[in-house]
């Protein structure tokens, strides 16, 4: 820590009405101070007046004008310097008055030892350059804890606050843990802290505990405790926004997708219709309407998916396979201009948040697709390679490649492509946000982000995240052969059309269904017919939704199990306390729905 600015020299005042004194005081004190000297006494409080600084005062007690004593008692509302008195006679009062009134550290007789009392300046001029410090180091906490936002506490090993700028109360018994811990090893920690949701708003706050201090009682704790909420939200908001561009690019790729995959559904049932005395053409037929009609589910979901708004939080997985799940929403997006290659070999897992991941690849093979006005290819590789100079301690990594065979950019814009606003597009068609999210995604995951560029040969940007081990992820889902017993299902569902295949779905599967078009009908069912054993209900209805309905039937039947069926992203298992079951589904998804619903049961 910097200590308060002071001088190359300490200031030393010598005040003695005899010049010869002060001549022989000036000798032996110049080498090693800067010095100010007066044989008046009255004088000399002008000089203190106009020198703050002063740190050391040597006063002769018998002066014509005022004593030594009552010249530094008068001095000590303008300066807190050390202060040492010169007397040649044993006036024992006046060094008395001197040590009450003038604060003195300190006396020497005249004629004086030299050694004896540079030794007794040097040491006067050091406390006072440690109180200077200690002053200004005062001030500084003091200013820092009265602007500051932040809660700011010291604790002591008893965890007591003993200076902070709010007012003290317990610490939960978690983050008194945390404390503890801290003081005990000394380390320096970071977390941070989510409260609220449901039916309060959600915080976020950043606590940081910085130990300071000889270990034992002597050890003492910073404790900052930052409300990280505002900048969660900015940070989200500015993810969604870069979520929203892309869409509007992916729109025009995906409306013409699925203008081909509705003409394909649409022909084939047609075919079907008139083949129905032909039972392998309409079984074609079928097969290739049903096809078509799940290339399209596939693509919504995945839309929906990428677009949901959710929070910002790093995962353990498997970049191969979220990139695999991005290629048909990514080749939407060429329009037929360029083609997209996938080379993946990572062989590995990263640690970061699946979302920003997937927006960073999306926005990265755009801005490859924009660089090819004349079409080429782009390839989007994944690769296990040793750690790049930026990540010296990284060991390995796993390297994630988008390559285009674009424009390239110019040497003098490479480094400013990650500047927040800055873009090489044409005014209105690029944010200039898209490559700064991606620097910051990949460096709060402890990666970083590299650029491979030649003016007419194309452009390589690689993503470098730490590698982990390949994550196993558990399949929720029943195994589409297994058997449920027959039961007794209320279908709720407020779209009749939808209702009549979720109906057919079951009678097919040999359940007994009873229909509901909404949640009265649902609720008036559960009251007169003791015998359903599951509930299958639309998520989204006009009366209440189907999680309400859910909990509104749980109080009535405590224990029926239920499967929420629901078009949303944002609803899926996990987020809500039942399984869930997105549309479009096929029989075979129902039933593990059904298996899932019904397993803590058997």
């Amino acid at each position: 820590m910097t200590d308060a600015p002071h001088s190359e020299l300490p200031k030393i005042l010598i005040v003695d009405d005899e010049q010869e004194i002060l001549v022989a005081l000036e000798d032996l004190l110049e080498e090693r101070y800067e010095l100010l000297s007066s044989t008046s006494p009255v004088d000399a409080l002008d000089l203190i007046r106009a020198n703050p600084d002063v740190a050391v005062i040597i006063s002769d007690q018998r002066m014509p004008e005022m004593p030594g004593n009552v010249f530094l008692s008068r001095a000590r509302p303008f300066s807190d310097a050390d202060a040492i008195l010169l007397t040649g006679y044993a006036d024992l009062s006046a060094v008395i008055s001197a040590v009450n009134e003038g604060a003195i550290s300190g006396y020497a007789a005249k004629p004086w030892e030299p050694e004896a009392l540079l030794a007794m300046v040097a040491a006067a001029a050091e406390r006072q350059r440690l109180r200077a410090a200690l002053r200004f180091e005062q001030s500084a906490f003091a200013g820092l804890m009265d602007a500051s936002s932040d809660r700011i506490s010291v604790l002591d090993r008893r965890h007591r606050v003993i200076r902070g700028n709010h007012d003290a109360d317990a610490a939960p018994g978690g983050a008194r843990d945390k404390d503890e811990q801290a003081l005990a090893s000394g380390s320096y920690s970071e977390e941070d802290l989510q409260s609220g949701g449901a039916e309060q708003e959600e915080r976020w706050t950043r606590v940081r505990r910085i130990p300071f201090g000889d270990s034992g009682s002597e050890r003492h704790l910073l404790k900052i405790e930052s409300d990280e909420t505002e900048r969660r939200n900015a940070a989200r908001r500015l993810h969604q926004a870069e979520k929203l561009q892309a869409l509007g690019t992916l729109a025009g790729g995906i409306a013409h997708d699925f203008n081909n995959l509705l003409a394909a559904i649409l022909g084939n049932l047609e075919l079907a219709e008139r083949s129905l005395d032909k039972p392998d053409r309409l079984a074609r037929f079928l097969a290739n309407a049903r096809s078509a009609a799940g290339r399209g589910s596939a693509i919504t979901r995945r839309l929906l998916s990428f677009s949901r708004q959710r929070d910002l939080a790093a995962e353990t997985f498997e970049p191969d396979v979220a990139i695999r799940e991005l290629e048909e929403l990514i080749a939407r997006t060429m329009a037929g201009r360029v083609s997209l290659a996938l080379d993946l070999a990572a062989d590995g897992a990263i640690h970061a948040d699946p979302g920003q991941f997937e927006l960073a690849v999306v926005n990265l093979c755009i801005n490859a697709r924009d660089a090819m006005a004349n079409g080429g290819e782009i390839v989007v590789s994944t690769a296990r390679v040793p750690a790049p100079p930026e990540l010296p301690d990284a060991g390995e990594c796993i390297r994630i490649a988008v390559r285009d065979q674009g424009a390239g950019i110019a040497e003098h814009l490479r480094d400013r492509v990650f500047e927040p606003f800055f873009t090489t597009k044409p005014h209105g068609e690029g944010t200039g946000l898209g490559l700064p999210m991606v620097r910051a995604m990949a460096e709060a995951s402890g990666g970083t982000v590299t650029i491979d560029s030649r003016v007419g040969e194309g452009t390589t940007v690689a993503l470098w995240f730490p590698r982990l081990d390949p994550v196993d992820l558990p399949d929720c889902m029943a195994a589409p052969g297994t058997e449920t017993p027959c039961l007794r299902v209320l279908a709720v569902e407020d779209d009749a059309e939808v209702r009549a295949v979720l109906v057919a779905h079951l009678t097919a599967a040999g359940h007994q269904v009873v229909e509901a078009d909404g949640a009265e009908a649902a609720l008036h069912a559960l009251d007169s017919d003791a015998e359903v054993d599951l509930m299958v209900t639309d998520y989204a209805m006009p009366e209440i939704s189907g999680l309400d309905l859910f909990r509104l039937a749980s109080e009535r039947r405590p224990g029926l199990p239920a499967i929420l069926v629901t078009g949303f992203a944002d609803v899926e298992d996990g987020t809500v306390p039942l399984p869930v079951l997105t549309k479009p589904f096929t029989g075979d998804q129902l039933k593990g729905a059904i298996t899932r619903a019904m397993a803590p049961m058997a």
